[in-house]
């Protein structure tokens, strides 16, 4: 997953969920199935689809990651910026 997609300040949330979600995918859930803890999986799939709801949330297209980031450097500088809509007439 391109951690470009998040914003600075959810970057590192990102990079623990998909690790977590990797984890649950590759060794949680082939134990559970393999033990026959249905339950279990049941559990560890709420798990993946939230961690993937969760990541899907936080993921933004690169270019408004940039905006982002331009954005905040100017309003550290003391340069005030605000978004303009377009009007649609």
């Amino acid at each position: 997953m391109n951690l470009n997609h998040f914003l600075k300040s959810d970057r590192e949330k990102a990079e623990r969920l998909l690790r977590s979600t990797q984890n649950l995918i590759s060794e949680l859930l082939p134990a559970a199935i393999e033990d026959q803890d249905f339950d279990g999986c049941v559990e560890i799939a709420a798990s993946i689809i939230s961690n993937c709801k969760d990541l899907k949330r936080m993921e933004h297209p690169e270019q408004m990651v940039k905006i982002h980031e331009i954005v905040s450097g100017l309003k550290r500088k003391g340069i005030g910026a605000s978004t303009v809509r377009r009007s649609y007439q």
